[in-house]
């Protein structure tokens, strides 16, 4: 086998069946960051890389203008995210305009935003220099920590950092020169009132074509029930031990009588 690079106190135990190495945490965390958010050196072969859009947005587009939304659970059963966005060119002119809805997975308004900046950097061309326009302040300020900078572990702890982890490869492997500016939300700007339009306009759509969160760029996505965890893991893993321990709880013969189990998700 390839050894792992050992430090004092590192000792490996073997025998004919398996062999097993025991180091500190920060070890061990420090390769898993090391091997999995290094940055990237080779460049593809024929510039082929994964992609999340089937879209191909042409050279000529300079500005893209992106929005989300989120309708909490009122009268449907699950909530509804949708992101939409218009492709600008030169003179200002709208090439293109769509709008999409995302799977109900950590569903939250800044969701839709990030999700909808990750798709449109993804359809763009290889060494393309171009603005994004948001009215979603939030977005600019988490862009300036996790993908502006170094890589930062803190991003690990962040709601959906998958998706964060996505754009940065994106940006990476494509070389993309990218600015985010920010546009007053609900402003004389007809550009961000038309993609404010659409958002709004996939919650009534009855056919709106849907994007899976399953479609991430990230260099490791962690799963459960074949669903991506998109948030802090640790805390994530403490939610599930509580529910179980509430479920331990519950099927004590004392509680019986008075509750069922189909009561606990």
């Amino acid at each position: 086998f390839n050894p792992l690079p050992t430090k004092p106190r590192t000792y490996i135990h073997a025998d004919i069946h398996s062999v097993s190495l025991s180091a500190s945490l920060g070890f061990a965390k420090s390769l898993l960051l090391f091997h999995l958010f290094a940055p990237v050196q080779l460049i593809p072969k024929n510039n082929q890389v994964s992609k999340i859009s089937n879209i191909q947005l042409p050279s000529s587009v300079s500005t893209l203008y992106i929005d989300g939304s989120f309708l909490p659970p009122s009268n449907h059963k699950t909530p509804l995210m949708t992101y939409t966005w218009s492709a600008i060119d030169f003179d200002g002119f709208i090439l293109e305009s769509s709008y999409n809805s995302i799977s109900s997975i950590f569903p939250s308004a800044l969701r839709s935003e990030v999700f909808a900046l990750l798709h449109k950097l993804d359809s763009l061309s290889w060494i393309s220099k171009i603005t994004v326009t948001t009215d979603c302040a939030h977005l600019l300020s988490l862009w300036s920590l996790y993908v502006d900078a170094l890589f930062n572990s803190r991003m690990l702890k962040e709601l959906n950092y998958l998706l964060w982890s996505s754009i940065r490869n994106v940006v990476s492997q494509k070389h993309l020169d990218v600015t985010l500016i920010k546009v007053p939300a609900h402003a004389d700007d007809p550009l961000n009132n038309h993609v404010d339009t659409l958002a709004k306009a996939a919650h009534i759509d009855s056919h709106p074509s849907s994007r899976s969160m399953s479609e991430l760029l990230a260099p490791c996505i962690l799963q459960f029930n074949s669903l991506p965890v998109d948030m802090n893991i640790w805390k994530f893993i403490r939610d599930i031990f509580d529910a179980k321990s509430l479920l331990t709880l519950a099927v004590l013969p004392r509680f019986n009588p008075t509750s069922s189990l189909s009561d606990i998700d």
